[in-house]
């Protein structure tokens, strides 16, 4: 019985051993989990911090590109009101024109209407035509405001592509940063 007992000692001894071991292992990995984990975590903080920067700075681009349109907007109506006021005339009487005209209103306004209806188209043609001399004068043309407005719209495009790039690449960091 001798023997059994100390082999009963020995594997205890072992096993204490091996107990031991596997919690200084346990404890070696715990601390260096720890260690990843925070490294992680200041990772992605610093990440996040600068997708923060990136997009306050698209925010900003795109505040610039959309103050500039206004004011070039505002530059090209105080440059030429009268061609504004015309084509918002022209608008107006081109929509009353293309509106149906109902059965009493032929029956009780017919011939006046006609005479009104004349008076108005000549009235609308002679506002085009000095809407086309005042733009002439002042050398406006169809192709110089497309161009203005295909550059006001390509800046506007420009800064909402850099807004969402820098979207994007926030959100890649983010989730690489997790990885």
């Amino acid at each position: 019985m001798n023997k059994l007992t100390d082999n009963i000692e020995k594997a205890r001894a072992a096993s204490r051993e091996r107990l031991e071991t596997a919690r200084e292992i346990a404890t070696e990995g715990s601390l260096v989990a720890r260690e990843k984990m925070s490294e992680s975590k200041a990772r992605a903080a610093a990440l996040l911090g600068e997708g923060r920067e990136k997009a306050a700075e698209s925010v900003a681009a795109t505040r610039d590109v959309a103050k500039k349109a206004v004011a070039k907007s505002e530059e090209t109506i105080s440059n030429s009101p009268l061609a504004i006021v015309a084509g918002g005339a022209a608008l107006g009487i081109l929509i009353g024109m293309l509106l149906p005209k109902s059965q009493a209103e032929g029956k009780y306004v017919g011939v006046a209407g006609r005479k009104v209806n004349q008076t108005v188209k000549t009235a609308y043609q002679a506002a085009k035509d000095a809407s086309r001399d005042q733009i002439g004068e002042l050398g406006l043309s169809n192709d110089n405001l497309r161009a203005q407005f295909k550059d006001l719209f390509g800046k506007a495009i420009e800064a909402a592509k850099t807004a969402m790039a820098a979207a994007q690449d926030a959100v890649k960091e983010d989730n690489q940063g997790k990885k």
